[in-house]
């Protein structure tokens, strides 16, 4: 192994490791496609029914009472100690004003309303900004914070909170609260025309500045498609949702500037290369349970994989047990091998780029190096904080174990 390790990094990793060229140097085609056009057209259409959630647009014009109150009564409070974001324990009337807050009334079937993210915005499991730990003091683990969705990612609300502040919608791969300041609504065909644009430009950073014609500036994050105008020599000119003056639709102009390597037009290719390039785009960014820390940006486990892939048109889902159900298994870890047998199976079968789920975690595999299984992930565990490379030693010693002892499967997308 070349290079020296520095004090803090993961053991056996080096500086070099911490590039994607190391890793796509050790194999022998790394812009060979994974899939075909096809192939990820394919693999995209299957998720929904895999993960059983519709996609967005695919919803009626009105959704049944019963399915609604399915998907709301997939949140449910806490087992006791919570405690909120002073610290002090909660109570079971802070659950039951919660749970009032998102009850629905009556069987009849609820119009569907479609709409756009207006920004990058939250996705919560019940319509309030209340933090809830469970440890004391965790505020970094707001166990309410479901998920993100990004500028211009389409939603369907079924229904609004008593106060009209949130709205209970479908975003994609997701049911959950989002706030009805960061959205904006149109008809389904409005809707369907921005979100499934003939031309589209690809975030490939971590996260984009957008110029905006009308004022000011949005902010997109990697795997964000935004309907493409053109190119030319200042970058990417792209469409930005907005609310009219009278509430409505919106379109302006954005500028993505051709000097910040941010985004391409159409999706990258999907090889190795991209999804090794794109997944070192966030290493040392902290991370972020559900996608946002304390409201600043971040991305766990899974959406670091999701974010990968889109870049190459693979939409993988949201959590990390629905991405493992959604891909193809290459391998399955039994319960009663031994380290040194889940070592060897995933060094001689699992290909770099497959995705290690475990419970409650999910990694990149990057390759081995003497022997040695690696992997990019984004973790809040073990003394780390953000996305890391490491090998699959971290946890050794502790209740849990480590990572390799808790490998559940390898799988790839197709």
């Amino acid at each position: 192994m070349t290079g020296m390790a520095r004090p803090d990094l993961p053991s056996r990793v080096t500086c070099k490791m911490l590039d994607a060229a190391f890793w796509l140097d050790r194999v022998p085609a790394p812009d060979a496609p994974l899939l075909s056009d096809e192939a990820i057209a394919a693999f995209n259409a299957r998720v929904p029914a895999a993960i059983g959630i519709p996609p967005v647009l695919d919803l009626p014009d009105a959704l049944d009472a019963a399915a609604v109150r399915a998907a709301l009564d997939s949140y449910c409070p806490l087992p006791a100690p919570c405690y909120n974001a002073l610290g002090e324990p909660l109570d079971t009337q802070f659950w039951d004003e919660l749970v009032r807050a998102a009850q629905l009334d009556g069987d009849q079937p609820l119009p569907v309303r479609f709409g756009l993210a207006l920004r990058r915005t939250d996705v919560r499991a019940f319509p309030t900004r209340d933090v809830v730990t469970t440890e004391l003091g965790d505020i970094a683990l707001d166990r309410l914070q479901e998920s993100t969705i990004d500028l211009g990612w389409p939603v369907a609300a079924v229904m609004s909170s008593a106060d009209g502040a949130w709205q209970f919608c479908l975003t994609p791969y997701y049911w959950g609260w989002v706030a009805s300041t960061d959205l904006v609504w149109a008809d389904r065909a409005q809707i369907s025309a921005y979100a499934r644009s003939a031309r589209w430009a690809t975030i490939t950073a971590s996260r984009a500045w957008i110029g905006l014609a009308a004022g000011g500036a949005a902010l997109a994050q990697m795997g964000t498609r935004l309907p493409l105008l053109g190119r030319s020599e200042r970058g990417l000119h792209v469409l930005v949702p907005r609310r009219a003056e009278k509430d409505g639709l919106a379109l302006v102009e954005g500028l993505i500037p051709a000097d910040q390597d941010a985004a391409v037009e159409g999706d990258l290719p999907c090889t190795l290369r991209t999804v090794l390039t794109q997944s070192f785009r966030p290493l040392g960014e902290l991370y972020a349970w559900g996608g946002s820390r304390a409201g600043m940006f971040g991305r766990d486990c899974s959406r670091l994989l999701r974010d990968t892939y889109a870049t190459a048109g693979v939409f993988l889902p949201r959590n990390g047990n629905q991405q493992e159900r959604a891909c193809r298994m290459v391998v399955a870890f039994d319960i009663t091998m031994t380290e040194t047998e889940r070592k060897s199976l995933l060094v001689r079968r699992v290909p770099p780029g497959a995705l290690l789920p475990m419970k409650g975690h999910i990694m990149l595999y990057l390759g081995a190096v003497d022997g040695v299984p690696f992997v990019i992930h984004s973790t809040l565990s073990n003394g780390y904080d953000g996305v890391i490379v490491s090998d699959l030693s971290l946890g050794a010693g502790s209740p849990k174990g480590s990572l390799l002892s808790r490998l559940t499967s390898a799988v790839v997308p197709g």
